[in-house]
């Protein structure tokens, strides 16, 4: 290993010829012999590591999309990370396993609160129903964004050639309202403008969840928002099998801690 400093080309990364060139933030390079032999470990929990974090960037990149969400995410300061991807990223890592986002998941860390009750679709057009709160009545200010994120995991079919589904798939609809007809405690609707067989894909999952949030400029001209708990609208049990499964292995482990164990002894010898 060396280091390469006062680099006239710049922090060079990567591979150059036999060398591997990995840049540092103060502008310097650690230099590697290249090993063409090295091959990456080949256990379950570095595949399922390596999983996480595709799934991870592929729920980031989609909240990351809408440039209403990512400069609020960068307004949270108590968050790690320097850009809105990063924050989500971070925010979001422990929510995401190796082959779906699970539902604590958020496209927003906090705001005014709004519980979804409810979504429909057609081919056409999606609907979400949810309960505005007093807190909402008392600073939402017309024209307002209604952004909904609905996720689709786990094909119920698989398709070959250029129709292929992804396992892990977001679709964003983002419409701007001029009017509100919101009552406290008594649920409201936001239906989408209409886009052309846009949604029929949502019927192809097996588990789908919806988030929704609301981007206004207040009555006292403050750039305000809400955040919502995913909505599982499909895929129940799915989320079943997987919590049975987590218990499964909690009471293993318990079972094995329980055992009783051999008396503390040790040597060494420098």
């Amino acid at each position: 290993m060396g280091r390469v400093t006062h680099q006239i080309t710049g922090t060079i990364h990567g591979r150059v010829g036999n060398l591997v060139y990995k840049g540092k933030k103060a502008g310097e390079s650690t230099v590697y012999p290249y090993n063409p032999e090295q091959k990456k470990p080949d256990s379950a929990k570095y595949k399922d590591n390596n999983d996480s974090f595709t799934t991870i960037n592929k729920f980031s990149s989609a909240v990351n999309d809408s440039s209403l969400l990512k400069e609020i995410w960068r307004t949270y300061r108590n968050i790690n990370g320097k850009s809105g991807y990063n924050k989500i990223h971070s925010y979001n890592y422990k929510h995401c396993l190796p082959d779906f986002v699970d539902k604590y998941a958020r496209i927003l860390p906090g705001g005014i609160y709004c519980d979804i009750v409810d979504f429909k679709h057609d081919d056409d057009f999606i609907t979400v129903t949810f309960n505005p709160t007093e807190e909402l009545l008392h600073h939402i200010k017309p024209p307002f964004v209604a952004i909904v994120m609905i996720y689709l995991n786990s094909p119920a079919s698989k398709r070959k050639g250029p129709k292929v589904l992804d396992h892990n798939a977001y679709l964003t609809v983002e419409t701007e309202f001029d009017k509100h007809k919101f009552v406290a405690g008594k649920p409201a609707k936001i239906k989408s403008r209409k886009y052309k067989n846009n949604f029929s894909v949502i019927d192809d999952y097996k588990r789908v969840r919806v988030w929704l949030s609301l981007v206004f400029d207040s009555k006292s001209g403050k750039r305000m928002w809400t955040y919502s708990i995913s909505y599982l609208f499909k895929g129940a049990e799915l989320d079943m099998e997987y919590d049975e499964m987590n218990l499964i292995k909690f009471n293993k482990r318990k079972k094995e801690a329980m055992k009783p164990k051999r008396a503390y002894n040790e040597i060494r010898f420098r």
